[in-house]
């Protein structure tokens, strides 16, 4: 989302001289509530999601151009998934009430290699899907890589077997499946599923930081003006 503060009361107030630095002080003010709009961000994630990590409170963003402020959620592509991408179904600004999730890497890679559209969704009861759920209850990317990996792999190495079923067959329903050496015994750590799982809308982010702006920057505004006066 862009901002960019209008000033036209603030500007019926002032002198002259005053003026004359207005641009500049608002330009500061700008980059000021940046800074603030991080920490407003990270607030409402920690009282609206049930976990949130570091790496989900440091997301949020901004690029100070000017008279114009960007803020958003970082979008890096590098990650397993970006912030950007598992946070937007949280988002209600366009006032929806339930998003689907954002399908992951490994979605991407069993639409590649097994040719299927289905969502792997953890079992967090199970043997084996426990075993990708960290304690915040967010997925394990490294264990989601490394599993990954070892379907990948012609010649697996390990003590882990994880094998992939579309389709319902001899009994088990679509899914990744690990099996145990001892008994052969099998455990479904991600099931298929054909529709993808909605979550709530927790947080307006637009609405969210608007309010803050109205509230915060005029404040701000004659605050740094009146350093520069000094």
């Amino acid at each position: 989302m862009a901002i960019t503060h209008n000033i036209d009361s603030i500007i019926k107030k002032l002198n002259l001289i005053e003026k004359a630095y207005l641009p500049q002080a608002a330009e500061q003010a700008l980059k000021s509530f940046g800074f603030e709009s991080r920490k407003t961000l990270a607030d409402a994630m920690r009282d609206k999601y049930q976990t949130a990590t570091n790496y989900t409170l440091k997301s949020p963003r901004f690029e100070h151009r000017g008279s114009e402020l960007r803020i958003y959620i970082n979008d890096d592509q590098r990650q397993n998934q970006s912030a950007a991408q598992y946070l937007f179904p949280t988002d209600s600004s366009d006032g929806r009430r339930q998003k689907p999730i954002k399908p992951t890497t490994l979605a991407g890679f069993l639409q590649g290699k097994y040719g299927t559209n289905k969502i792997a969704v953890p079992v967090p009861g199970s043997r084996a899907g426990r075993q990708f759920i960290a304690k915040n209850g967010n997925l394990k990317g490294k264990k989601v890589q490394s599993l990954i990996s070892q379907l990948t792999s012609p010649n697996p190495a390990g003590a882990e077997r994880y094998f992939v079923l579309p389709e319902r067959h001899g009994g088990l329903g679509p899914g990744i499946w690990r099996r145990y050496r001892i008994k052969n015994q099998v455990s479904l750590a991600f099931a298929l599923v054909d529709q993808k799982p909605k979550v709530d809308t927790q947080i307006d982010f637009h609405g969210l930081l608007i309010k803050k702006a109205e509230e915060q920057l005029p404040a701000l505004i004659e605050q740094k003006l009146r350093r520069l006066l000094r």
